[in-house]
């Protein structure tokens, strides 16, 4: 061996002109495919559906159903937009009860609308299969109305 001070100083600026590249070659391809996860800032979340004029006991287990069961996804598809809004009114209470129990029933049955939700979101591995009572079908209705 040479001098051992510097092929350790050769190895040093070898691996950071490495570093630097790597570093440089990843702000290139972020900048090119448009990523932009890294800029947004996070939202605490507020319960998707809110009844503001009045609310009932009805109203408030609906919504403790809904935070123990729907937020654990609904939380992280579409935050600032209130894509649940509507939906009893859009789809009726009894195929939103057939719906939350049984989707996967839906699906084989080539139920355009259920097909439709399931092509937009794809397959995130969750499947509305709930096993509520009818009272407890009544009372996340309330809280979705």
């Amino acid at each position: 061996m040479k001098n051992p001070k510097k092929l350790i100083l050769r190895i040093l600026i070898a691996s950071s002109i490495i570093l630097i590249l790597l570093i440089g070659l990843f702000i290139f391809v972020v900048k090119k495919t448009g990523i932009t996860e890294f800029y947004q800032k996070t939202i605490d979340y507020e319960p998707t559906v809110v009844q503001a004029e009045k609310t009932t006991p009805e109203f408030e287990l609906g919504k403790k159903i809904f935070m123990e069961d729907c937020r654990k996804c609904h939380v992280s598809k579409e935050m600032r937009h209130n894509y649940l809004a509507g939906v009893v009114e859009k789809v009726g209470t009894t195929y939103l009860k057939t719906y939350l129990t049984k989707q996967d029933s839906l699906l084989k049955a080539k139920d355009e609308y259920a097909l439709k939700l399931k092509g937009f979101w794809g397959n995130n591995g969750t499947m509305h299969k709930f096993n509520y009572t009818e009272k407890e079908l009544n009372l996340l209705i309330e809280y979705l109305k």
